[in-house]
């Protein structure tokens, strides 16, 4: 069929042009061969008219192939071949009966072999798919979805060009092809496991879906039989959130986590949806500065700092205020002044130039983040002589400029600093993703008596972000989440710092050996007594 010949042809095209452009020009003139032999194919099947006004565009490409120019082979391919496509695709859609093909009777044979209990879930669904499923073409004459749910329409891939979209995210999650195992959250429509299989021939991949729905429609309107039947690719249908994490909760050296964003936006399930865009936030965190954090690594432990755990019997059986950003700090500034002098004072990074521009005087300064932007947090003290606490993966940079006495901590979940501390037999810590949370498992650890938070808002209970000199206004609150808040009903939050009160509640569930107060004035963390931020200063 002439219409399926033009998607494919569309598909090839753009194969090639992403090899140019990553200059892989071994698979980049392979593709470009199958473009020029799958063309001529089209060319007898086109109106003459039409054909006709490919032929040029064919001749410019035969050209640059003979000049092995593979810059331009990509331009002339990208600029001048996939418009033309483009418009004789639509053409052909236009004057094509039957072009919605239904390929559910060779999905179900394989389904029914493989995964009999799956199979029999979708059945259930594939009938009755609700009205807020709606298919559409794509200009490439591929389909595209889109997923209306209470918080608007959700499009599984594009309208433009789906398997150009698929391209990029296996070559985002690939990279140079290292891992041996890949885990995808979301099945979409399907165009990313055609990819992912094309680019990992024999790795195993694992696909989470939670909708049932969504599988049904993919697997009725596109021929993904193929996809099912490799035994490398193991579809599996979650429920629930330990569904997921069954799979998530310890990823093991050589598998990658791939997140096909689209389909956890249409999770209906709102605590499940949450925790899968919790973990994306977490897992691109990672990725986006993983080669910083090495880097910053190495460099710190060639300082040989002292391992922090070397003050536990300092904090053990102490009381201790930790100090966080949010804006409930102002409130205390005053009360941390005059505190009691047996109450050790912890404060992150953030906060430490306004307490000494204050009079208040910690008793260690606590960092964690690995950009080197938070420079400025220690701009002008560094030579405050307030001992450092950072972690391992900490801003070289900023560590190296500190000039007074540092501890160094090692962290669970990052290879080198646990092989490190295995090394020199150092215990581990968690880091909980910011440095409050950091902070509050050390102190969890060295077994103070008491633990009160200021500053730990975890959300907005006012207009600001942070403390005043250190935050900005709160803009926007349309894609915020509302949690409980201690002195309102409700406050609003970032994703971010919702992961990270979920952590903390998480962490201290069952802890028995040190009393937690919190007062803060932003979200309700469970497990620590509220305070008035009056009793600050006993």
């Amino acid at each position: 069929m002439l219409f399926q010949s033009m998607k494919s042809l569309i598909h090839l095209v753009t194969d090639a042009i992403q090899y140019f452009r990553v200059q892989n020009f071994q698979m980049a003139y392979d593709y470009t061969k199958q473009v020029i032999n799958l063309m001529q194919q089209c060319l007898l099947l086109l109106e003459p008219e039409t054909a006709a006004s490919l032929l040029p565009v064919l001749e410019m490409v035969l050209g640059e192939m003979e000049e092995q120019d593979g810059i331009r082979l990509a331009d002339v391919l990208e600029e001048g071949l996939l418009p033309e496509l483009y418009q004789i695709q639509a053409e052909v859609f236009e004057s094509s009966e039957g072009v919605l093909e239904d390929y559910w009777g060779k999905s179900r044979l394989v389904l029914k072999k493989r995964y009999p209990d799956l199979y029999r879930k979708i059945l259930e669904y594939r009938d009755k798919i609700p009205d807020n499923y709606q298919l559409s073409w794509a200009k490439t004459g591929d389909l595209a979805l889109d997923v209306a749910t209470d918080s608007g329409v959700t499009r599984l891939n594009s309208m433009y060009n789906p398997w150009n979209e698929a391209v990029l995210f296996v070559q985002n999650l690939v990279g140079n092809k290292q891992d041996k195992e890949y885990i995808i959250l979301g099945f979409g429509m399907g165009y990313h496991l055609e990819v992912m299989l094309k680019e990992c021939p024999y790795e195993k991949i694992i696909v989470l879906e939670n909708d049932l729905n969504q599988l049904a429609v993919a697997l009725s309107y596109r021929d993904l039989s193929w996809v099912l039947e490799k035994e490398q690719v193991e579809l599996v249908y979650c429920r629930k959130a330990e569904d997921y994490f069954r799979y998530l909760s310890e990823i093991k050296s050589g598998t990658k986590v791939g997140i096909w964003y689209p389909s956890v936006k249409t999770v209906l399930d709102s605590d499940l949806r949450e925790a899968l865009e919790n973990y994306k936030l977490e897992l691109s965190s990672v990725e986006n500065i993983g080669s910083e954090l090495e880097g910053n690594f190495l460099e710190n432990i060639k300082r040989e700092d002292t391992e922090v755990s070397v003050l536990r019997q300092e904090f053990y059986g102490k009381k201790v205020i930790l100090a966080a950003g949010g804006p409930s700090l102002d409130e205390g500034i005053e009360l941390l002044r005059n505190r009691n002098e047996d109450v050790r004072l912890i404060c992150v990074g953030k906060v430490a130039r306004k307490l000494l521009a204050a009079g208040i005087q910690p008793n260690y300064i606590v960092m964690t983040d690995g950009m080197a932007k938070t420079r400025w947090q220690i701009s002008g003290i560094e030579e405050c002589g307030i001992p450092l606490i950072y972690l391992s993966t900490a801003a070289c940079g900023v560590v190296g400029a500190y000039k007074g006495k540092r501890y160094i901590a090692f962290q669970e979940g990052f290879p080198l600093a646990e092989e490190s501390a295995a090394e020199k037999g150092y215990p581990l810590y968690q880091s909980g993703g910011s440095v409050a949370t950091f902070a509050l498992d050390m102190l969890l650890r060295f077994e103070c008596s008491q633990v009160v938070c200021i500053g730990l808002d975890l959300g907005y209970p006012g207009e600001r972000t942070h403390a005043s000199g250190i935050g900005s206004k709160v803009a926007d609150t349309s894609n915020m989440r509302k949690v409980e808040g201690i002195t309102s009903k409700y406050v609003y939050t970032s994703k971010t710092l919702d992961i990270y009160r979920r952590w903390i509640e998480k962490r201290i569930a069952g802890v028995k050996e040190t009393e937690l107060l919190n007062a803060s004035k932003g979200a309700r963390i469970r497990g620590m007594k509220e305070i008035d931020i009056e009793l600050l200063g006993e």
